[in-house]
Parts: C-alpha cells; sequence; structure tokens
C-alpha cells in the first residue's frame, strides 16, 4: 500500500499542472476547438464556372506517370477550371482543365485567389513558406509545399493559407480562433507546432502522457479508498491540511470522471492499433470498383455525355468517383449537389446495388439490414452537423455496418464491433456524445460544465499539495546531505 500511495504521490507532483491545464482548457475546447477548414466549407467559399472548353482527364494527365487514381476533383481557380489528381502512391497533381498546364502562381495571383475566396478587399502581406507553422502542423500539408501565408489587414486580421500546387485554400482562421486555440485546442492537444509536426514524437507523447495519468488517477482512488476505510465515521476535515481535504472529498465525487476522462483521452490515440480501419480494405475497394481507378476510365465519348449532361450548369466542384467499373461524379452547385453517371446510365442505384457489392467482400459477408438514415444514429453522426444526409447503412451478419453516401456512390464510414467499443470509450467517456446529452442543451453544458469544475479543483489542490511533497523532498535531501 505505501508503494501505491509513493506512486500516486510522485505521479500527482508530475502531472498535477497539466492536468489543470488539460482541464481548464477543457472549457473552451466546449465551444472553440483548433481553426480547421472543413470540405463544407472550403466549397461553399469557391467561385462558380462553367464547363466550356473542359478537356477530360486522360487529356490532362497524359504526360503524368499515373497508374492508379486515388482521388480527382475539378475547380476553379480565379475562374479558370482545374483538375486536381491524387495518385495511389500520394502524389499530387494539379492541371488546368482547358489546356493542361500546371498551375504557376505568384504573389499577385495568390492575393487574387484569397481575396476572392474570403470576399474582401483589404491589403495583405503575403509569405512563401517553406516549412510547416503553427496553424498549419500536420504533415499532410507538406504536398502542398512551399504554401502561401496571406495576412490580411482587416478588422478580424485574418490568416489565408494557399498551396502552390494546387491554388486552393488550405485553412483560414481569425485573430480571435487563433486567441482562443492558445487557451484551449493548443494546450489541450499539445498542438504546439514544434512538438505537432513530428507526427510520431507528438503521438507517443500523448499516449504515454495520457497512460501515465491514468495510472496516477487509479492509484489516486485507490489511495482514497483505503484512507476512508480507516476512518469510515470522520468529520469533513478528516486531514490537518486544508489542501488534503479538499483533493480527498474531491476526488472521492469526481475521481471516477477524471479517471474515465483521461482513459479516453488515451484511447482517442487508439494505442497498440487494437481497432481496425474506418475505410475499405485494398480488397474491398477493388471489389467496390470492379477494377483499378485509372485515366483510362475517362474515355473521350463518356466525358462527351458528361459534358452534355451538365451543359451550361454553373457548378462549384466537381468530385469523380470510380463504382462498379463506371465512373460517378459528384457535381456541386450552390449548396446542393448531384450525381451523374458518366456513361449517361442512371445515376440512381438501387439498394440491392450496394448490398450485392458488399456481399462480395466475405464469403460470410451476408447483408441482413438495409436502412436508409435521414437522421444521425449513435456511430454516424457530428454534433456540428457536417456529415452529409441521407446515407444508406448496410448492416451484415459479421457485425459491421457500412454507411453509404448515395450522393457520392461510396462508402464513407465502415464501422465494426471494436470500432463501436471506440466510439462509446472514447468520444462517449470524453466529449459526452451520449444521445440524450449531446442533443440537448444546455443539458449536456450544465454537466459537463460541473464535472470540469470538479476535475479543476481537484488538479488544482494537487498542485497545492504537490508544491508542499516538493519542499517535503527538499527538505529530507538537505538534511541527509548536513
Amino acid at each position: 500500500m505505501k508503494k501505491i500511495i509513493s506512486l500516486h504521490h510522485w505521479l500527482g507532483t508530475f502531472f498535477c499542472g497539466l492536468f489543470l491545464l488539460w482541464f481548464l482548457s477543457g472549457f473552451v475546447m466546449m465551444y472553440q476547438g483548433f481553426p480547421y477548414l472543413s470540405q463544407a466549407e472550403r466549397i461553399e467559399m469557391l467561385s462558380g464556372g462553367s464547363n466550356k472548353e473542359l478537356l477530360s482527364p486522360k487529356t490532362v494527365f497524359e504526360k503524368d506517370s499515373i497508374s492508379e487514381i486515388f482521388q480527382l476533383r475539378m475547380n476553379h481557380v480565379v475562374n479558370r477550371p482545374v483538375f486536381h489528381l491524387i495518385t495511389s502512391q500520394g502524389k499530387l497533381i494539379s492541371r488546368y482543365a482547358d489546356n493542361g498546364k500546371k498551375i504557376v502562381l505568384n504573389k499577385e495571383l495568390v492575393q487574387k485567389i484569397a481575396a476572392q475566396n474570403i470576399q474582401t478587399t483589404n491589403n495583405a502581406t503575403i509569405q512563401k513558406l517553406t516549412e510547416l507553422d503553427q496553424w498549419i502542423p500536420r504533415t499532410k500539408y507538406l504536398q502542398h509545399m512551399p504554401i502561401y501565408k496571406i495576412e490580411f489587414e482587416d478588422k478580424n486580421n485574418t490568416l489565408v493559407y494557399i498551396s502552390s500546387i494546387t491554388g486552393e485554400l488550405l485553412a483560414i482562421n481569425t485573430y480571435s480562433e487563433r486567441f482562443w486555440s492558445w487557451v484551449g485546442a493548443i494546450p489541450h492537444w499539445i498542438y504546439f507546432r514544434d512538438i505537432r509536426i513530428h507526427n510520431t514524437l507528438w503521438s507517443q507523447l500523448i499516449k504515454w502522457l495520457a497512460a501515465l495519468g491514468t495510472i496516477m488517477v487509479i492509484t489516486g482512488m485507490v489511495t482514497g479508498l483505503v484512507r476512508y476505510k480507516k476512518k469510515p465515521k470522520a468529520k469533513f476535515k478528516r486531514f490537518k491540511n486544508k489542501w488534503y481535504n479538499y483533493h480527498y472529498y474531491f476526488g472521492l465525487f469526481f475521481g471516477v470522471f477524471v479517471c474515465t476522462w483521461i482513459f479516453s483521452g488515451w484511447m482517442s490515440m487508439t494505442p497498440f492499433n487494437w481497432t481496425p480501419s474506418t475505410e475499405l480494405s485494398k480488397e474491398e475497394t477493388l471489389l467496390w470498383q470492379t477494377h483499378p481507378y485509372t485515366l483510362s476510365d475517362f474515355e473521350e465519348d463518356n466525358w462527351s455525355n458528361f459534358k452534355n449532361q451538365i451543359k451550361n450548369q454553373h457548378f462549384k466542384e466537381i468530385s469523380f468517383t470510380l463504382f462498379q467499373g463506371n465512373v460517378y461524379a459528384q457535381v456541386f452547385m450552390g449548396d446542393n449537389s448531384s450525381l451523374y453517371s458518366l456513361n449517361n446510365s442512371n445515376s440512381n442505384l438501387e439498394i440491392d446495388t450496394y448490398q450485392k457489392v458488399i456481399a462480395l467482400f466475405s464469403p460470410e459477408n451476408k447483408v441482413v439490414e438495409s436502412v436508409l438514415l435521414k437522421e444521425y444514429d449513435n456511430y454516424y453522426y457530428s454534433r456540428h452537423n457536417d456529415k452529409e444526409l441521407p446515407v444508406l447503412r448496410v448492416y451484415t451478419v459479421n457485425d459491421i455496418a457500412y454507411y453509404i453516401n448515395p450522393k457520392t456512390a461510396q462508402v464513407v464510414y465502415k464501422c465494426g464491433t471494436k470500432n463501436r467499443i471506440q466510439r462509446w470509450i472514447y468520444h462517449g467517456l470524453h466529449s459526452f456524445d451520449f444521445s440524450f446529452l449531446a442533443w440537448n442543451r444546455p443539458l449536456w453544458d450544465i454537466v459537463v460544465i460541473i464535472l470540469l469544475l470538479g476535475g479543476t479543483i481537484l488538479s488544482f489542490s494537487a498542485v497545492g499539495l504537490g508544491v508542499k511533497f516538493v519542499k517535503r523532498k527538499n527538505r529530507k535531501r538537505k538534511k541527509k546531505l548536513s
């Protein structure tokens, strides 16, 4: 027992400040996260255009060595149509759709792109970044290097980041968002640039801190229960030191919450890679597509058919995908999108079509239920309502749910038993995304604020005890030296 108490004292002294920071930043995280440009926001800011003089992808990329396509989109950069292609090896290539030439940017054009997307006429300062900075710290941005950083002289002190490869907006944030990030998301996620740009280092750091923090809380709960058994009838002043009293009683009331909260934070990093991917495997993807997705899928006849289908339509972006040997195009027009088939066949696919393909994934993968969801369920959902609906949910006998977006003819989420467990022990325990709470505001706010307050006071009392613990150890060390 003494070893458990000693371990708790040492871990508590080390983690008390970090826990206090996590709980305080948690209040901010309830309402403001790290600045993030969602797909819906990005598309909404795009300027539209027509389908005049659009060459086929096969013609545009004929000089590039592309064995297989991972993603293909088309939108407009300063009113000119541009294809953006990512190969199966992750290489990003962007070419103008009217002549096949690569995009070449200069500062004047970059400012024009940024001003057009955020609709401003303010002056701006432009930097050409050759390395990631605080507001684009993730390695996914490296393929866009160099990146242009534009700082507008507006009331919001808006920062815009534009890819030199695609000419597209990568990130946008305001002074207010940056301020709240410094007191919220950055300390909460340890999103400091010099740490976050090293993805493996950042991931391992979070895992170890959360794992050791979980051990600290568990040893504290064990210590508290043992002390309670020794003095079950003791009054509130169980200890002479007020810090001990505060820490003890708040630990009894909020210890379980703190334990599950830090444990769920650890689970957010999927330690030991215990959960399977939520995307189709390579084998499943090939069965879904029928054959590898290549530029050969864009023959001139099919491309001409598609251009006739969208003739004179003003679109913002087109996303191309392959399903059962046919290319489908999701065309974004304003706030809505429509699905087109390039071979001019019926683009309204039946549920049976998806079921037959999913049944091919495994001999035992029999479909037992198919439902068209018009509302979120417990596993396909978004608190910010930025996931598309309706979505087709297909359950199999293997207890796997495939969520298919009928607007794209693609599987957007694959959820097995372990993924469902992960959902509850991460989002459920960490963000309290339970249906009876998360969609009943301000009930969710009240519950979370009370729990965060308890965790904050518990951590603050731990800081006081930690200071005393260090002083006590220091005095003992000096006595031994003397």
